[in-house]
């Protein structure tokens, strides 16, 4: 649904409140097409409801967990009162943040004035049905209603299943041309998107150069923000196609909430022509219950769900008084980073119910085959040579970088930002660079997602022991998100590991001593790792100031047979990726080469 339309939303169904009959195309076509006829049904048993207050327009969304709403306009409440709806300095205010409701005000008004004629017997498709019944059979008009979220069902879904490498584009191409094009050509308010649709599916070119903007504009104008591209790719279209039949062939007191002093509320859904998808759905749909009096504190639920959306640990419940304030937390779960929050973390408790989800994805273990496919957001470096390419399809031509080959301690990093295929099917990682002190640092492009080429920084499961690599030393702290220091460990030292505990995207060490330090493959070692305490030149040596040996300071002549301490070990060409890196030892008053040819070393 465009954000332009969400006005003509309302206004629309407010003819509807008043007795006469609006289209709920309205909801699916442009402002200037908009149905404006009232007719009234002329065998209606009309009853007039005095409306005490209306709940602002939400899209129902539902899963195996149950249902969520998601509101029009999240910076407003989500229910307003009469009072609240006829205090011009109240809805003045609350415009401030949500200008569209300045412009619905006098609809509002008019609703809580005049109350709502409903044959509350009759469904929102007998109530819509007099207007069509010249152009269209009952069933048509129900399947015409229904089809426009199947189609931006099966469009996020499918759009996400390519991007996650869960579906070709071949699978979708075909899925689309023989299913559900059929489905919408037989529907003129169709035209326009289904052409829109047929480019996008009519070949693999068309589909990279657009998809991202489809999906990007679908995700956005249709209420999907919340969720995450794994989540939406399990968005069912038929179960949502399922699911809007159902409802609009509930009767409309199902619509209208009677409050305890006789007065009613009217559903946001219906303000919204009933609009809902589905993850997952039953055919004996329900509304959300009736919303509580201001009076009443209703419960904060915290879900913790994979990217499947399947549950990982059962769901906690927050209770409180209206107005006190709660916080919630994610839970540190084996196995698993988190990836997504959805909803306020912290707030008050308010009159209606709220809901959030903490949804992770499961930790990949080095060196297995799903190595190929680390969740976005996470880090990963090259072990070997590859390159960066403007495309997917690796060529010459769209080559922008080389990055070479390197010791551990300096292998190029990328974030993960995307996802493709190839022409000929080989997955790809969009990346972007962030060696923050090299020339390359910030640039963008594809890189091989073979796992013999490119793996994840962060270790993912727990071992016995690690060695300390950085030359630099690394940190341990009281928290795991790093603060509070509470000692350092130098180059070469060897920690006793507890167990490893998840932060947001990467992980990090727990020792037998409580600290947390890093999980980090470039910094830590898994193991005991060893390095020669002292070394012996065997031919003529120079000593230098720096690990690049550009600057000498010392030299040893070969009769000397200079002996020297090894404090430590570095590389040179650190940060510059066009160059593969030599064995440097670190020693008294500089550097020396590490190179067999030179030196021996003594354990």
């Amino acid at each position: 649904m465009l954000k332009s339309t969400r006005t003509l939303i309302t206004a629309c169904l407010a003819l509807i409140l008043f007795g006469g009959i609006a289209s709920p195309s309205a909801v699916y076509a442009d402002s200037s097409s908009t149905h404006t006829t009232t007719t009234k049904a002329s065998d209606s048993e009309t009853t007039t409801l005095k409306i005490s207050s209306v709940e602002l327009p939400y899209t129902l969304f539902s899963n195996k967990n149950g249902i969520n709403k998601v509101y029009m306009y999240p910076k407003a409440p989500a229910v307003l009162t009469a009072d609240q709806i006829n205090d011009d300095a109240y809805m003045a205010k609350l415009s401030e943040k949500t200008p569209a409701l300045a412009n619905l005000q006098n609809t509002f008004q008019a609703m809580v004035a005049n109350g709502a004629n409903y044959d509350l017997k009759q469904s929102y498709l007998d109530m819509i049905y007099p207007i069509y019944a010249d152009e269209y059979s009952k069933k048509q008009l129900e399947e015409s209603t229904a089809i426009s979220p199947y189609l931006i069902a099966w469009l996020i879904s499918r759009l996400a299943k390519i991007d996650l490498h869960r579906m070709t584009f071949e699978q979708a191409q075909t899925e689309y041309q023989n299913d559900v094009h059929p489905k919408f050509a037989k529907y003129p308010i169709m035209a326009s998107r289904i052409q829109q649709y047929d480019k996008l599916f009519e070949n693999e070119e068309n589909y990279n150069s657009h998809w991202k903007y489809v999906y990007d504009t679908l995700v956005n104008s249709s209420f999907f923000t919340g969720y995450s591209k794994q989540e939406l790719s399990t968005l069912d279209p038929d179960a949502s196609y399922r699911q809007m039949i159902a409802l609009i062939n509930k009767p409309m007191s199902d619509f209208f909430k009677k409050q305890a002093d006789g007065t009613y509320q009217i559903d946001g859904l219906l303000l919204n022509n009933l609009l809902a998808y589905s993850f997952w759905y039953e055919d004996k749909p329900t509304i959300p219950d009736p919303l509580p009096t201001p009076q009443t504190s209703q419960p904060v639920t915290v879900h913790y769900v994979d990217d499947q959306g399947q549950t990982l640990k059962p769901d906690k419940t927050l209770t409180g008084k209206l107005g006190e304030s709660y916080k919630t937390t994610p839970l540190d779960i084996d196995g698993y980073a988190l990836t997504q929050t959805a909803g306020e973390e912290s707030g008050t408790f308010g009159s209606t119910a709220k809901s959030v989800t903490y949804t992770y994805s499961a930790v990949l273990t080095s060196g297995g085959a799903a190595d190929t496919i680390a969740p976005e957001g996470t880090v990963i470096y090259a072990t070997k040579k590859i390159g960066l390419y403007k495309n997917a399809t690796f060529t010459n031509k769209a080559r922008k970088q080389w990055y070479a080959k390197k010791s551990r301690i300096n292998r190029p990093m990328f974030v993960v930002t995307g996802y493709a295929k190839s022409k000929n099917g080989a997955a790809r990682y969009h990346v972007k660079d962030v060696n923050h002190h090299s020339k390359t640092a910030g640039k963008t492009g594809y890189v091989t997602a073979n796992a013999k080429y490119t793996s994840r920084v962060y270790y993912a499961t727990k071992q016995k022991t690690i060695t300390v690599i950085n030359p630099k030393g690394v940190n341990a702290y009281s928290k795991k998100n790093l603060t509070h220091k509470k000692a350092h460990y130098r180059q070469g030292q060897v920690l006793k590991v507890k167990k490893i505990v998840n932060q947001n995207l990467t992980t990090r060490f727990v020792l037998s001593n409580g600290r947390y330090v890093t999980a980090n493959k470039l910094l830590v070692q898994a193991g005991k790792q060893t390095m020669p305490k002292r070394v012996q030149a065997k031919t003529a040596l120079n000593r230098y100031d720096n690990v690049n040996l550009t600057k000498r300071n010392q030299h040893y002549t070969k009769k000397s047979h200079a002996t020297f301490k090894v404090k430590g070990w570095d590389y040179s060409n650190a940060n510059d990726f066009s160059k593969g890196d030599t064995l440097r030892y670190q020693v008294a008053g500089g550097y020396i080469s590490g190179n067999q040819r030179f030196v021996t070393t003594f354990k």
